[in-house]
């Protein structure tokens, strides 16, 4: 864990350089007009230490939403894509359904969304992000229990399992790694929907960094707007040290 620690901080240093080099390449090569679209990292940190109270705020707003979206997706997409890979007759049914809806962009349905729930709701926020994150977690689900070994299932029901406990007992902990690959991906996913989110809707709640980092283009502030984007980074650091402090823990035999 510490050497993994430190591979992203010398990450963290390696992106900053190449951030300090493309700024300084700009600023070289454009009038300082067009160059302050790219600040230099220091710039932007020091609008991130000066505004760190605000910057606080819409960090947390954006974090509760985005974690509630996950937290929904997966209530919903793992034991529905669990069910529809163990069972034949839910993977041939249901199976059409998930290839017809997965393809399609969600975020066509914004407008329905804000028509039924409201354009300022939370709830609509929440719910874009859902359908964002829920078919990527449903078809990974399905495809990792329907590729667990038949053994498995065998060996359980021979040794006198139940239908329902070998969900429990094999077909959960079988794909708990799949399911946690696929977790790290819509973390990514649900990152982009909060911001398209929270961007769409600024004038109800404008807390959000999506709706701070609108903002601040409004405003021609281009260090604040690089500041939203390193505490989105960052965010999203702490969520993905978190998904994998929780698959440690839950698949403790990956790491024996």
């Amino acid at each position: 864990m510490k050497r993994q620690m430190l591979g992203y901080a010398l990450s963290i240093v390696a992106l900053l350089l190449l951030w300090q080099l493309l700024s300084w390449i700009v600023h070289l090569a454009l009038p300082l007009r067009q160059a302050r679209i790219l600040p230099y990292p220091v710039e932007a940190m020091q609008v991130f230490g000066g505004h760190w109270q605000e910057i606080a705020k819409h960090s947390l707003g954006t974090g509760l939403r985005l974690v509630a979206s996950l937290l929904i997706s997966i209530l919903l997409a793992v034991p529905l894509g669990l069910s529809i890979g163990h069972e034949r007759w839910a993977r041939q049914l249901l199976s059409p359904l998930i290839y017809t809806a997965y393809p399609i962009p969600k975020v066509v349905f914004w407008p329905i969304l804000f028509v039924l729930l409201g354009v300022e709701s939370e709830s609509a926020k929440i719910s874009f992000v859902v359908l964002v994150v829920f078919f990527q977690l449903l078809v990974s689900a399905r495809d990792a229990a329907a590729n667990l070994p038949k053994d498995y299932v065998l060996s359980a029901l021979a040794a006198g399992v139940s239908h329902a406990k070998i969900y429990w007992h094999v077909v959960l902990p079988g794909s708990l790694p799949a399911i946690f690959t696929s977790l790290r991906i819509s973390l990514g996913l649900g990152i982009f929907a909060v911001y398209i989110a929270e961007t769409v809707s600024i004038s109800g709640n404008p807390l959000g960094l999506g709706s701070y980092i609108w903002n601040s283009f409004g405003r021609f502030s281009f260090e604040s707007v690089f500041a939203g984007i390193i505490a989105i980074g960052l965010l999203g650091l702490g969520l993905y040290l978190l998904i994998e402090l929780l698959e440690r823990w839950l698949c403790r035999w990956k790491y024996l």
